[in-house]
């Protein structure tokens, strides 16, 4: 695990995000009455109307936990493990690949989890929960989204192999594409297209990232393609020579 940061990293990361867990708890309360909700942050009241308190708080933190769980994992693994499936040997690539991708999902995990118990202060001083149902599921999804992002990064570094920031920036840019590419799945047959097309867009949309919350990602099609798919393309793509052999 040295590759990805040492142990004086994570300790420091734990400390930063037990500070603002600390100012959440210490500074933020929510307060639902009679005329409506509120949000009280260092004494400062921010009303929220006729607006649930739970309701805008879990629904605002779910997004929250979505993106920053998936970012986490994600930036923690990708440069180790990019460099080491830049290795020569096709099999050091392969081994870079799996264990490497593995290594890092388990350190992103471990940071983004850390990254959370600010989160978790917060919806327990405005909820009263600390671990409500549904933001354990957007934790869930994030963390499967941070390693679909990190499966195409990796292969994207791979194919382009002059630029790891470039191979990042596309693999931010597909997990916008895959909502966009969601309306022809809702009315592609409407707009003239043969239940066959509609079928062929939703399994590549499948392998793409998403940046909204999945209803389904377990469903038999989803999960095989979100993580099945990458692991395959990207293994495919340690197979590939290096480039620059003799002439």
């Amino acid at each position: 695990m040295d590759r990805f940061g040492s142990s004086k990293l994570r300790i420091g990361w734990t400390l930063v995000c037990l500070f603002f867990a600390g100012l959440m708890l210490m500074g933020v309360r929510g307060q639902q009455g009679a005329e409506g909700s509120q949000i009280v942050v260092f004494g400062t009241q921010v009303p929220l109307g006729a607006d649930s308190l739970r309701d805008y708080a879990l629904g605002s933190l779910q997004g929250v936990m979505y993106w920053l769980v998936s970012l986490v994992v994600l930036l923690g693994a990708f440069g180790p493990v990019s460099q080491w499936t830049a290795a020569a040997a096709r099999g050091e690539r392969l081994k870079g690949f799996f264990a490497g991708t593995g290594l890092g999902f388990a350190h992103g995990l471990f940071l983004s989890q850390v990254a959370l118990i600010p989160v978790w202060a917060l919806s327990w001083r405005l909820v009263g929960q600390a671990w409500p149902p549904e933001l354990l599921r957007a934790d869930l999804h994030g963390l499967l989204l941070g390693l679909q992002m990190l499966l195409w990064a990796v292969l994207l570094s791979r194919l382009l192999k002059s630029s790891a920031g470039l191979a990042l920036l596309l693999t931010l840019l597909l997990r916008e594409l895959g909502p966009r590419l969601s309306f022809f799945l809702d009315f592609g047959q409407d707009l003239g297209w043969s239940a066959g097309q509609v079928k062929v867009l939703e399994v590549f949309v499948r392998l793409l990232p998403m940046a909204q919350l999945p209803s389904d990602p377990f469903s038999p099609l989803a999960l095989p393609l979100s993580i099945g798919g990458p692991l395959v393309l990207g293994a495919l793509a340690m197979l590939l020579p290096t480039g620059g052999g003799r002439k």
